[in-house]
Protein backbone atom coordinates (compact mmCIF):
# COMPACT_ATOMS: atom_id res chain seq x y z
CA UNK A 1 0.00 0.00 0.00
CA UNK A 2 1.25 3.42 -1.08
CA UNK A 3 1.70 6.50 1.41
CA UNK A 4 -1.29 8.22 -0.31
CA UNK A 5 -3.52 4.92 0.15
CA UNK A 6 -2.62 4.83 3.62
CA UNK A 7 -3.33 8.60 4.35
CA UNK A 8 -6.79 8.13 2.27
CA UNK A 9 -7.66 5.12 4.25
CA UNK A 10 -7.17 6.67 7.43
CA UNK A 11 -8.98 9.54 6.38
CA UNK A 12 -11.94 7.62 5.39
CA UNK A 13 -11.54 5.60 9.08
CA UNK A 14 -11.48 9.09 10.95
CA UNK A 15 -14.85 10.08 8.39
CA UNK A 16 -16.43 6.74 9.25
CA UNK A 17 -16.21 7.33 13.16
CA UNK A 18 -16.87 10.52 13.39
CA UNK A 19 -20.31 10.52 11.33
CA UNK A 20 -21.26 7.55 13.25
CA UNK A 21 -20.68 9.15 16.47
CA UNK A 22 -22.81 12.34 15.35
CA UNK A 23 -26.47 11.98 16.13
CA UNK A 24 -29.12 12.78 12.95
CA UNK A 25 -30.37 16.24 13.55
CA UNK A 26 -33.78 17.35 11.51
CA UNK A 27 -33.15 20.37 10.29
CA UNK A 28 -35.79 23.51 11.69
CA UNK A 29 -37.09 25.78 10.02
CA UNK A 30 -37.96 29.06 11.71
CA UNK A 31 -41.06 30.94 11.19
CA UNK A 32 -40.79 34.92 12.02
CA UNK A 33 -39.24 35.76 14.57
CA UNK A 34 -38.89 34.41 18.33
CA UNK A 35 -41.34 36.99 20.30
CA UNK A 36 -41.07 38.06 23.97
CA UNK A 37 -44.21 38.29 25.27
CA UNK A 38 -45.23 38.44 29.32
CA UNK A 39 -41.51 37.38 30.65
CA UNK A 40 -41.88 34.43 27.90
CA UNK A 41 -40.17 34.03 24.86
CA UNK A 42 -42.19 32.25 21.83
CA UNK A 43 -40.09 30.64 18.65
CA UNK A 44 -42.14 29.08 16.11
CA UNK A 45 -40.53 26.37 14.14
CA UNK A 46 -41.25 23.64 11.46
CA UNK A 47 -39.51 21.16 10.45
CA UNK A 48 -40.03 17.86 8.43
CA UNK A 49 -42.82 15.03 10.17
CA UNK A 50 -41.68 12.64 13.12
CA UNK A 51 -42.92 9.82 14.69
CA UNK A 52 -44.38 10.22 18.09
CA UNK A 53 -44.70 7.67 21.31
CA UNK A 54 -47.42 7.18 22.55
CA UNK A 55 -48.45 5.84 19.05
CA UNK A 56 -51.71 7.87 18.29
CA UNK A 57 -50.95 11.02 19.94
CA UNK A 58 -50.80 12.91 16.67
CA UNK A 59 -50.88 12.10 12.86
CA UNK A 60 -48.21 9.71 11.93
CA UNK A 61 -45.49 10.99 9.82
CA UNK A 62 -46.80 9.37 6.54
CA UNK A 63 -49.99 11.04 6.48
CA UNK A 64 -48.35 14.41 7.39
CA UNK A 65 -46.17 17.44 6.02
CA UNK A 66 -44.36 19.22 8.43
CA UNK A 67 -43.99 18.68 12.49
CA UNK A 68 -44.62 22.29 13.47
CA UNK A 69 -43.43 23.55 17.04
CA UNK A 70 -43.64 26.15 19.72
CA UNK A 71 -40.38 26.59 21.52
CA UNK A 72 -41.75 28.43 24.94
CA UNK A 73 -39.00 29.33 27.51
CA UNK A 74 -38.82 31.72 30.15
CA UNK A 75 -36.89 35.32 29.65
CA UNK A 76 -34.93 36.76 33.06
CA UNK A 77 -37.13 37.93 35.69
CA UNK A 78 -39.65 35.94 34.42
CA UNK A 79 -42.91 36.96 37.23
CA UNK A 80 -44.25 33.32 37.37
CA UNK A 81 -40.80 32.18 38.97
CA UNK A 82 -39.15 30.44 35.99
CA UNK A 83 -35.47 30.37 35.61
CA UNK A 84 -34.16 32.16 32.81
CA UNK A 85 -34.03 29.46 29.73
CA UNK A 86 -36.82 26.94 31.48
CA UNK A 87 -39.12 25.61 29.64
CA UNK A 88 -42.49 26.89 30.69
CA UNK A 89 -44.96 24.07 31.23
CA UNK A 90 -48.75 23.06 31.39
CA UNK A 91 -49.46 25.77 28.91
CA UNK A 92 -52.68 25.14 26.39
CA UNK A 93 -51.46 26.07 22.29
CA UNK A 94 -53.17 26.01 20.02
CA UNK A 95 -52.10 27.08 16.08
CA UNK A 96 -54.73 27.85 12.93
CA UNK A 97 -52.91 28.02 9.34
CA UNK A 98 -54.46 29.33 6.68
CA UNK A 99 -53.50 28.84 2.96
CA UNK A 100 -52.98 32.58 1.23
CA UNK A 101 -55.92 32.63 -1.67
CA UNK A 102 -57.81 29.86 -0.17
CA UNK A 103 -59.51 30.43 3.16
CA UNK A 104 -59.28 26.73 4.27
CA UNK A 105 -58.28 26.83 8.06
CA UNK A 106 -56.07 24.18 9.24
CA UNK A 107 -56.44 24.04 13.16
CA UNK A 108 -55.29 21.82 16.34
CA UNK A 109 -53.92 21.59 19.16
CA UNK A 110 -50.15 21.42 20.37
CA UNK A 111 -49.26 18.74 23.01
CA UNK A 112 -46.26 18.90 25.08
CA UNK A 113 -43.57 16.33 24.16
CA UNK A 114 -39.14 16.21 24.23
CA UNK A 115 -37.25 15.75 21.48
CA UNK A 116 -32.97 15.95 21.37
CA UNK A 117 -33.43 19.39 21.61
CA UNK A 118 -35.45 19.73 24.39
CA UNK A 119 -38.94 20.29 25.21
CA UNK A 120 -41.87 21.73 23.44
CA UNK A 121 -45.26 22.31 22.48
CA UNK A 122 -45.72 20.71 18.62
CA UNK A 123 -48.08 18.87 16.32
CA UNK A 124 -47.78 16.92 12.54
CA UNK A 125 -49.90 18.44 10.16
CA UNK A 126 -51.01 18.04 6.66
CA UNK A 127 -51.06 21.06 4.91
CA UNK A 128 -52.74 22.01 2.06
CA UNK A 129 -49.74 21.70 -0.67
CA UNK A 130 -46.73 24.45 -1.28
CA UNK A 131 -47.31 28.11 -0.74
CA UNK A 132 -47.25 31.09 1.54
CA UNK A 133 -49.08 30.54 5.22
CA UNK A 134 -50.65 32.44 8.00
CA UNK A 135 -50.24 30.78 11.21
CA UNK A 136 -51.67 31.88 14.69
CA UNK A 137 -50.51 30.66 18.19
CA UNK A 138 -52.58 30.92 20.58
CA UNK A 139 -51.63 30.21 24.23
CA UNK A 140 -53.53 29.78 27.18
CA UNK A 141 -52.14 29.85 30.78
CA UNK A 142 -52.60 26.98 33.48
CA UNK A 143 -55.42 28.74 34.82
CA UNK A 144 -57.59 29.65 31.37
CA UNK A 145 -60.49 27.84 31.48
CA UNK A 146 -59.53 26.13 28.05
CA UNK A 147 -56.65 24.32 29.42
CA UNK A 148 -58.18 21.04 31.36
CA UNK A 149 -54.51 19.72 32.09
CA UNK A 150 -53.56 23.46 33.98
CA UNK A 151 -55.93 22.78 36.65
CA UNK A 152 -53.63 19.97 38.09
CA UNK A 153 -50.70 22.80 38.00
CA UNK A 154 -50.35 25.42 41.19
CA UNK A 155 -49.41 28.06 42.05
CA UNK A 156 -47.85 29.63 45.64
CA UNK A 157 -49.80 33.07 46.28
CA UNK A 158 -48.92 33.88 49.78
CA UNK A 159 -46.35 36.75 50.43
CA UNK A 160 -43.51 34.37 51.66
CA UNK A 161 -43.32 32.35 48.78
CA UNK A 162 -45.83 33.61 46.11
CA UNK A 163 -45.14 34.34 42.49
CA UNK A 164 -47.56 37.03 39.78
CA UNK A 165 -50.52 35.52 38.78
CA UNK A 166 -50.78 33.87 35.42
CA UNK A 167 -50.58 36.04 31.80
CA UNK A 168 -53.92 36.29 29.87
CA UNK A 169 -54.12 34.38 26.99
CA UNK A 170 -52.59 35.98 23.75
CA UNK A 171 -52.26 35.16 19.99
CA UNK A 172 -48.92 35.73 17.74
CA UNK A 173 -49.23 35.74 14.29
CA UNK A 174 -46.29 34.27 11.50
CA UNK A 175 -46.02 33.92 8.42
CA UNK A 176 -43.84 30.99 6.45
CA UNK A 177 -43.44 29.78 3.00
CA UNK A 178 -43.78 26.06 2.95
CA UNK A 179 -41.90 24.60 -0.46
CA UNK A 180 -43.16 21.04 -0.12
CA UNK A 181 -42.07 17.65 1.95
CA UNK A 182 -39.12 16.88 -0.53
CA UNK A 183 -37.28 13.44 0.21
CA UNK A 184 -38.15 11.97 3.07
CA UNK A 185 -34.79 12.88 5.19
CA UNK A 186 -34.10 15.06 3.18
CA UNK A 187 -35.21 18.50 5.15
Amino acid sequence: MTNRQSILSALALVAGLFTATVPAMAVEYPIGAPENRYGMEIGAVYLQAVRMEPDGMMTQPEQSDIHIEADIKALQGNPNGYPEGAWIPYLHVTYELVKDGTGEVIKGDMMPMVASDGPHYGDNIKLKGPGKYKVTYTIYPPNAPENHAGKHYGRHTDRATGVRPWFPAFKLDYEFVFAGIGKKGGY
